[in-house]
């Protein structure tokens, strides 16, 4: 999904979408933010012809793009005066055009571009005069949502996530770097990972390794076809199997049973 922000400056386009982005990281979303004065400064652009916004405009949507073919999410507050190119990237790619006014006098109507161009069709009308902000990111989300994370992400039906040091990798010597997982799978650990694949279990590998050591490495040991996501992040999952694992229950008795745990324990 791209949100564009479009609108006279003043209006409350970097406002509203710097006010979306925070709600979509509430979501468990982490969205990109494209703003058209960062851009400027960012590549020395401050050049406010026709030409010199065209090229501040194309430039924000060639970056938009690119992120929204890696499956991300980007939010632009740009100005972008000129509605055939809004509609070109309307027409190209999934964009929610976001149209932000007000009447009221906001002390920015020095910069207002004479020879804007309001959107005529599909675009999300926000009048700024009345509606607080809050009121206002719930309209776009409502008109344009982006589909729940934990539909998406979170399902926990017979989900298995799995350390990787010390529970499949051997990890016999130790920490020895982050791109070196040097060791075969454990004793076991390919037979008993293939039954749960069997019974249905989604598995999934959850690591402080980066993904890319661990993927290279389960390719070499033909254990690729076993999981359904490599991750450095945790995730929801039924049970996390873990060898530096603690199994919660209360605070009363942690303190007893950590001086028990292996990792602790003289």
């Amino acid at each position: 999904m791209i949100y564009w922000f479009t609108g006279q400056p003043g209006h409350g386009k970097t406002t509203l979408a710097l006010a979306l982005v925070k709600q979509l990281r509430r979501q468990g979303y982490a969205p990109f933010h494209i703003d058209g004065d960062d851009l400027r400064n960012l590549t020395t652009n401050q050049d406010y012809s026709r030409q010199g916004r065209e090229t501040n405009i194309r430039r924000a949507q060639t970056i938009a793009q690119y992120l929204h073919a890696q499956e991300e999410i980007v939010v632009v507050s740009f100005v972008s005066p000129y509605r055939e190119i809004r509609e070109e990237l309307k027409s190209a790619t999934e964009v929610t055009e976001i149209y932000v006014h007000t009447k009221e006098v906001r002390g920015k109507e020095n910069r207002h571009v004479a020879d804007y161009e309001v959107p005529l069709s599909r675009y999300i009308d926000i009048d700024t005069s009345n509606k607080n902000v809050p009121d206002c990111v719930s309209q776009i989300l409502d008109l344009a949502p982006v589909p729940s994370k934990e539909l998406k992400t979170l399902d926990k039906r017979k989900t298995l996530a799995v350390d990787f040091d010390g529970v499949i990798h051997r990890y016999s010597k130790g920490f020895q770097g982050l791109e070196n997982a040097y060791d075969p799978p454990m004793d076991g650990a390919l037979e008993v990972l293939q039954r749960f694949k069997e019974k249905g279990y989604v598995l999934k590998i959850m690591s402080s390794r980066p993904a890319l050591v661990i993927e290279e490495w389960l390719e070499k040991y033909e254990m690729s076809h076993l999981f359904d996501n490599v991750s450095n992040s945790k995730f929801a999952a039924t049970v996390y199997i873990d060898d530096r694992g603690f199994h919660f229950t209360n605070w009363a008795s942690v303190e007893e049973k950590l001086a028990l745990h292996p990792k602790f324990a003289q």
